[in-house]
């Protein structure tokens, strides 16, 4: 069985490691567990039947964990960890499709062995199992590829949100400036106003001077030209 890629620890909690380890030791021993289904018989085929069917459904909490897991992890971190849960689920699903098989396997040769004694009632009995196991082999077909399609899917996503993320640190930086720059706006008009009404009141002042100084050079004309006479 080939091992996926562990995360650091960092980038995901303790309980999806630990279920990450439990699901990869329990996959070896489904994988022992169903060679040794397919080559018994009688009371040890049941045992088997037994221990597999346990083993599929605490394989299948374990990749639920796993989900519940992934999904609450950070942003940066949440696509690829759910692309490993994919694969794990698929696996899962590959050994559920082996399972089915080989139980259905068996019941085919004891339906060969009753038909040679019972006749044709038992011929229909065996071509509705073979037809079943067909359906389930074709639905197995079927949620592989349907889960290659969400892994992708996945990863594209992944992909957007990161160029989001990005993007809106751009945008942040772009409002932290424009609001930067209105407020030196701001002051800009606040300088200027003031200088205005520094001019205007230069202007008042330098009017008032002028009258006062042609105040009192009318009369200084006015005494010594009209004052003597």
């Amino acid at each position: 069985m080939n091992k996926f890629f562990k995360f650091p620890l960092i980038m995901s909690s303790e309980k999806y490691e630990m279920s990450q380890d439990e699901l990869e030791l329990l996959l070896d021993k489904l994988g022992t567990g169903l060679d040794q289904l397919e080559n018994s018989s009688g009371e040890a085929r049941k045992r088997f039947l037994q221990v597999c069917r346990g083993q599929l459904d605490e394989a299948n909490k374990l990749t639920d964990e796993m989900e519940t897991e992934a999904r609450g992890a950070p942003l940066q971190y949440r696509a690829e960890m759910l692309a490993s849960v994919r694969q794990f689920q698929e696996q899962v699903r590959n050994k559920q499709a082996i399972f089915t098989k080989r139980s259905y396997s068996k019941r085919d040769v004891f339906s060969n062995q009753v038909e040679e004694n019972s006749g044709g009632a038992n011929k229909e009995y065996r071509q509705q199992v073979l037809a079943g196991s067909r359906v389930l082999e074709r639905t197995g077909d079927s949620l592989i590829r349907t889960q290659q399609i969400a892994v992708e899917t996945e990863a594209v996503g992944g992909e957007i949100i990161g160029d989001l993320g990005t993007q809106r640190e751009a945008l942040e930086r772009a409002r932290t400036r424009l609001i930067d720059t209105d407020e030196e706006l701001g002051r800009s008009r606040k300088i200027i106003r003031k200088m205005y009404l520094n001019v205007f009141s230069n202007k008042i002042l330098l009017v008032c001077i002028i009258l006062v100084e042609a105040g009192i050079l009318a009369a200084i004309v006015y005494w010594k030209y009209f004052k003597k006479k």
